[in-house]
Order: C-alpha cells, then structure tokens, then sequence
C-alpha cells in the first residue's frame, strides 16, 4: 500500500521550517519569526506541541504579491 502515504508526503512538502521559509525570503530566521508575529508575513502554522511550519504556498504568493502586510496594515 504504497500510495498511502502520498497526501501526507504532499502535505509535509508544503510546510517549510523556519529556517527554510527565511531562505527563502532572503531574510535571517530572527527577522523572519519577528515580521509573522507582527503580521507582515505569513503566520505559522501549529502543527504539534511546540511545533510550527510555514506554508510554502502562502510564503510564494506573499513573495510574489509584493510581501505586502499580510494583516492589512499599510505597509
């Protein structure tokens, strides 16, 4: 039963670490962490006791949209 374990592969591809999401913002992790909490960047996703990954998707379409405050606030 191998194509069992397909969305959950899917699923995990998508969701970035921390470290991974500031590479791919060009940013450093501290930077990153800080701008999700203030609501210019993408938040977190729990995922676990003390877990959080970062949506790959959201992050791109964030990138690709100017990284505009994600919370509304003029930037």
């Amino acid at each position: 039963m191998n194509g069992g374990s397909q969305p959950a592969d899917a699923i995990v591809a998508e969701l970035l670490t921390l470290r991974q999401a500031a590479e791919l913002c060009g940013v450093s992790e501290r930077t990153l962490w800080g701008w999700a909490h203030e609501g210019i960047a993408p938040p977190a996703v729990k995922i676990g006791r003390g877990t959080v990954r970062y949506s790959r998707a959201a992050y791109v379409a964030w990138i690709a949209g100017g990284c505009q405050p994600v919370d509304g606030r003029a930037g």
